[in-house]
């Protein structure tokens, strides 16, 4: 799918300048005139090291001029979830096949949610955080992502699925390993569903993004396949809001909905890019949304990382997140691409392609 550009500068920023005051927050803040956003002009994208808000520096239409491409700047309105004491699900009309016949999604109670979120210390995924970026920040990136804890095998985490609605569609558990992080697939592939596990008949299930309750209507979006590659990446690149789809097939018109509007950036794992470029593809063509998808691993990786499949957490937890010129300048892969990774140029920095 093609796009034309509808506004041209649409902030009416200085042109060509590296940078420039914040149109999100400067008018906020004390020091009104302090150029905190670092422009981007060949990718279009301005980057705030203030609020850490990306925006589009044009807007744009599709080909046929009809639909606007202008990111929804309404702020999504946290809204309190239904419970039913009676069951453990609560049920919503989501979409409606004809005229008169209407399908139900259901929901998960919201305290079967709430007594998974405890225990963190025998939630071996949890512990793989605390190794990795130590006690607080592992805390602070499980309670942005709702990390859940589950006895159902010893160690187990649950990724919640929680909607920009911030109704629980279902959740997944996962066991991982505590030293390595990586996923436990003896003597079987640990993977179970919280719908099924509470046994509640005929549950219609309709997934939506893991992390789409941190949706908003300011910050750029990247999607990755993995919940545990969200959780990471949010810790090295916070300029964006980090969602998965939780499998390679997963990426489809119907969870996309949600993202109608706005410009999404494509992370796919190795050996997946031909994949989810296509998918793009089928997606532009059925709702008013733009990708940009990384082929930086594909490029980069050596063949036995080819092999493994390895995705881009890999290679950021590799770094120390703390480094200054990662956390706060933005230089998270400069032992991994030869080129100039500074934060004005981060789209083009991580190899970015439309």
């Amino acid at each position: 799918m093609d796009f034309k550009i509808e506004k041209y500068n649409q902030y009416q920023l200085k042109q060509g300048a590296k940078y420039s005051i914040c149109p999100i927050c400067s008018k906020n803040r004390t020091k009104k005139n302090q150029k905190c956003m670092m422009l981007d002009w060949n990718s279009a994208l301005g980057t705030c090291q203030h609020c850490g808000v990306v925006i589009q520096l044009h807007s744009y239409l599709r080909d046929n001029g009809n639909a606007s491409f202008r990111d929804n700047e309404r702020q999504t309105k946290n809204t309190k979830w239904e419970t039913n004491r009676e069951t453990k699900v609560t049920k919503s009309v989501t979409k409606s096949i004809t005229n008169d016949t209407k399908i139900l999604t259901n929901r998960i109670e919201l305290e079967v949610f709430k007594k998974s979120r405890n225990d963190f210390y025998n939630n071996n995924l949890f512990l793989f955080l605390v190794q990795a970026f130590g006690h607080i920040k592992a805390k602070e990136l499980s309670e942005l992502y709702l990390l859940g804890s589950a006895k159902y095998w010893r160690g187990a985490s649950v990724f919640w699925q929680m909607d920009k609605q911030m109704q629980i569609r279902t959740g997944k558990l996962m066991l991982y390993d505590a030293i390595s992080g990586k996923r436990v697939k003896q003597p079987y592939n640990h993977i179970a569903w919280v719908h099924k596990l509470i046994k509640v008949p005929d549950f219609n299930l309709e997934q939506c993004f893991f992390g789409e309750h941190l949706i908003n209507a300011y910050k750029q979006i990247a999607i990755v396949e993995s919940e545990k590659t969200a959780i990471i990446a949010s810790a090295y690149i916070p300029q964006f809001t980090w969602l998965a789809v939780g499998s390679l097939n997963n990426l489809s018109v119907n969870r996309c909905k949600v993202l109608e509007g706005k410009t999404i950036t494509l992370y796919p794992d190795l050996n997946a890019y031909d994949k989810w470029k296509e998918k793009a593809k089928q997606i532009e063509k059925e709702i008013n949304i733009k990708f940009i998808i990384s082929d930086l691993l594909e490029t980069r990786a050596e063949a036995e990382d080819k092999k493994q499949g390895l995705d881009l957490a890999d290679y950021l937890i590799k770094h120390d997140w703390r480094d200054e010129n990662m956390a706060k300048n933005g230089k998270i892969l400069d032992q991994f691409i030869d080129i100039n990774p500074k934060l004005m140029n981060f789209i083009e920095a991580l190899d970015l392609e439309l």
